[in-house]
């Protein structure tokens, strides 16, 4: 079973929050930090301070300062968890897996209570395929909080990821009610249920566009459903909206000639859109093939060969570019 699998490490900076904090509203990060600078030179013993200055210096991905401030704090107050799950992000972005793991289980054993780390190590563990690990992590952040729902999809992940779809499915439709604003939870459903033919994906895959209107891959998912559905003037439509996207207009376009030429038979539009297509990449074997479909179905052969030609030229013994020319040799 195709498997699309979107996990993210959610850099969760966690600083308390309190009247010391630094008002953020309307400023830049830098306009933050000087504030903080001008705040740690009047209390530089201040732990709160180090940690808020850390986050933003890791969020611009400024390392070694956000090292040294979240170490500063944590000399400053050793038992403060959050701290540590900053630490952890600093590892994390670092590539340093055994020492984010072990600062997140500091964290957990600072606060029985945080959910947060246990939610931290449950993705981790996922991402190195841990998925024993993964699980139990999961499911001690859900017994402190059944109402997280980072924990239901991470094990929906690894269930997915261990061919158990039916409970894989289970925790991700678990983690899309808790949060309805889940767009990888949302966009996970409607992946699985379009490789199974099943109508809840469009309901999916809607919700997902919800929350990001422009996301490629979910449009494009959204297309395919409604071309597999016969619904071509709505796949035609959905399809429009990546022909200004870099990376996926290739495709839309292809998609839309294809639907044109063999569905539709509006050769014309088929033609436009597959030479699209071959202009934004000339390697493109099968839009190039399917240009010379196009003319074969004008009855222009010539040009009909010529496409053929081309595109045994990408990519050599192409077979349905040699059927092609058998066609047109007989």
């Amino acid at each position: 079973m195709y498997k699309l699998i979107i996990v993210f490490f959610g850099l969760l900076l966690l600083v308390s929050c309190n009247d010391n904090s630094t008002k953020v509203e309307n400023k830049s990060p830098q306009e933050i930090i000087n504030t903080l600078n001008d705040r740690i030179l009047e209390d530089d013993q201040n732990y709160e301070l180090y940690a808020e200055r850390a986050t933003i210096f890791l969020d611009q991905g400024k390392i070694d300062p956000a090292f040294k401030d979240i170490n500063k704090a944590i000399s400053l107050k050793p038992k403060d968890p959050n701290l540590y799950v900053i630490l952890s992000d600093i590892y994390f972005v670092l590539g340093n897996k055994e020492n984010s793991i072990s600062s997140l289980k500091k964290s957990a054993s600072l606060d029985l209570n945080n959910p947060i780390p246990l939610i931290k190590l449950s993705e981790l563990y996922l991402m190195t395929k841990e998925y024993d690990k993964a699980h139990l992590y999961a499911d001690r952040a859900i017994s402190l909080n059944i109402n997280a729902s980072k924990p239901y999809y991470y094990k929906g992940i690894a269930f997915l990821e261990t061919d158990d779809t039916a409970k894989a499915i289970l925790n991700l439709k678990i983690a899309s009610n808790i949060d309805t604003n889940s767009f990888a939870s949302n966009m996970q459903l409607g992946a699985l249920y379009y490789e199974n033919n099943d109508s809840l994906a469009e309901f999916y895959l809607n919700k997902a566009l919800k929350v990001q209107p422009n996301n490629a891959s979910a449009i494009y998912y959204l297309g395919m459903l409604y071309q597999q559905k016969k619904e071509f003037e709505n796949a035609l439509e959905v399809y429009s909206r990546l022909f200004d996207n870099e990376k996926s207009a290739k495709r839309a376009y292809y998609n839309s000639a294809y639907i044109y030429l063999v569905e539709l038979q509006e050769l014309d539009k088929a033609e436009e859109m597959f030479k699209k297509a071959v202009e934004l990449d000339p390697g493109f074997v099968e839009a190039i093939y399917n240009l010379g479909r196009v003319y074969e179905a004008k009855g222009n052969k010539k040009i009909a060969r010529n496409y053929y030609d081309s595109a045994l030229m990408v990519l050599p013994n192409y077979p349905l570019a040699v059927q092609g020319l058998n066609r047109l040799d007989n």
